[in-house]
């Protein structure tokens, strides 16, 4: 078992009520008989309950990360009791040795012969179904020409000619994806239409339903070319080399990842922002993780998709301020900052801050040609991010501005986000925190004034790591 920490126990809570719950057990001294294995892989006690027996709860580290036991009626998983055991054990409390209980013993039996079973169904796994995929892919290409009609009618119309029978219309090709298997389209299309109802000011209006429009209109390009190409492949083989598959909507498995060596070992991560946002063309929260790779400076992200209707069951993710370290990172394919995962991790204690800010890009005028080169790429992130020194942070004729040794500017604005405003906490820094820094920003291209700015997102000085967006 590895070494347990509060943020390593907080990172394994569902929600910040299960966190304060399980704390609020171990302050009201609700448990008792509490227990460890002699190899130190299993955790297990009891904790008074509203009935008139204890519930019976346990931490199991048989496989590295903890399958957790209770005999709660809580849905809610892990429960409050089985967190509460574990920050019981980092507070101090006394764990007598004892044998592992023979249920617990019969449990990792049946978990055994499960695992072996998994391994011979995947080593005898039959080869994917040809005739299945390229039905699939056949489906996908008649939906993009429905979808690429529809865009072009637009086009030539323009934005001026939309209408409510217009937009009806257009949702009711957005549902019709969905049939395509096109989920990434859909969604698309559906924030499109969503755009109207925002009461935006015309010309925001209108300059970002253009950006959407070009969007869904090069994905209609590149997928029909895409889409085309695979079916005259013999071994229909995924392209790896960008997003284009995710946008298709290719959901990515690890042990695909992996099979095509798109996995790193040992790596040292630290988090350098997190935000959650609301999705209502997806009717999803997306909360997404800035992470650094400490032993070379590349970022990355991760993202978490938690739908409107499952929000119980689906775990929220939360800031992370140590060092995460894992075995095995999956890199998913793509442009610009990829998308990462992780099965199995550990934390080690805060970041050094100095190491940490040593990584920033020292040149703004590189990072500001390199992301103008990522935003030609069609179906790259439009707002990307990168990780920038700083000599001094502040106001110039009026606008905020970022200044790297050598004198080059990038400017600040404010991201498009409603009620995000970190800007406005610039101004409450010390002054000390705005000279010899590291910024992470995220960029926004403005296609009406042709201006590239950055919004601040987080600041990384010697001493403090100062997070302004969430």
């Amino acid at each position: 078992m590895q070494a347990l920490t509060e943020a390593y126990v907080d990172s394994l809570a569902p929600n910040a009520a299960a966190i304060k719950n399980g704390w609020g057990l171990v302050r009201k001294n609700q448990f008792q008989n509490m227990h460890r294995s002699a190899d130190g892989t299993l955790l297990f006690g009891e904790c008074k309950g509203s009935g008139k027996n204890p519930y019976l709860t346990s931490a199991d580290f048989i496989g590295g990360q903890p399958v957790f036991r209770c005999s709660c009626p809580s849905r809610q998983f892990p429960c409050k009791h089985s967190l509460g055991l574990l920050y019981a054990y980092i507070n101090g409390a006394a764990f007598s040795e004892a044998p592992i209980p023979e249920d617990i013993a019969a449990k990792r039996e049946k978990a055994a012969v499960r695992e072996e079973k998994k391994k011979d169904q995947t080593k005898s796994q039959k080869k994917p179904n040809k005739a299945a995929l390229a039905k699939k892919l056949k489906a996908q290409l008649d939906g993009l020409q429905l979808l690429e009609k529809q865009i072009s009618q637009l086009l030539s119309a323009g934005l001026a000619s939309m209408s409510p029978r217009k937009l009806s219309q257009l949702e009711e090709t957005a549902k019709q994806l969905g049939n395509h298997y096109l989920k990434e389209a859909q969604n698309e299309l559906r924030d499109f239409t969503l755009l109207w109802g925002k009461k935006l000011p015309e010309e925001r209006l209108y300059q970002i339903a253009y950006e959407k429009l070009i969007l869904l209109h090069t994905l209609c390009k590149k997928g029909n070319a895409h889409l085309e190409r695979r079916l005259e492949d013999e071994n229909l083989t995924p392209d790896t080399s960008s997003s284009i598959e995710e946008w298709l909507g290719h959901t990515w498995q690890l042990a695909e990842l992996k099979e095509l060596e798109l996995v790193r070992p040992d790596v040292r991560l630290a988090q350098l922002s997190f935000s959650s946002s609301r999705h209502d063309a997806r009717k999803e929260f997306i909360d997404e993780g800035i992470w650094i790779d400490l032993a070379g400076g590349e970022l990355f992200c991760t993202k978490n998709y938690r739908p409107f209707k499952a929000l119980k069951h689906v775990k929220e993710e939360d800031s992370i301020m140590e060092v995460l370290g894992t075995n095995e990172l999956f890199i998913y394919p793509g442009e610009g900052i990829r998308r990462v995962r992780w099965n199995e991790y550990s934390f080690h204690g805060k970041p050094d801050l100095t190491e940490l800010k040593g990584l920033a890009r020292v040149n703004v005028a590189e990072v500001i040609k390199e992301v103008k080169n990522l935003l030609k790429l069609p179906l790259a992130d439009k707002h990307p991010v990168a990780f920038v020194a700083y000599e001094r942070v502040g106001l110039a004729d009026g606008d905020w501005q970022l200044e790297d040794r050598q004198g080059q500017r990038l400017s600040l604005v404010e991201g498009p986000e409603e009620g995000c405003n970190s800007l406005g906490l610039l101004k409450l820094l010390p002054e000390k925190y705005t000279r010899n820094g590291a910024m992470l920003v995220r960029f926004y291209p403005d296609l009406l004034t042709g201006r590239l700015g950055a919004q601040p997102l987080a600041i990384i000085t010697e001493d403090r790591h100062i997070r302004l967006v969430g």
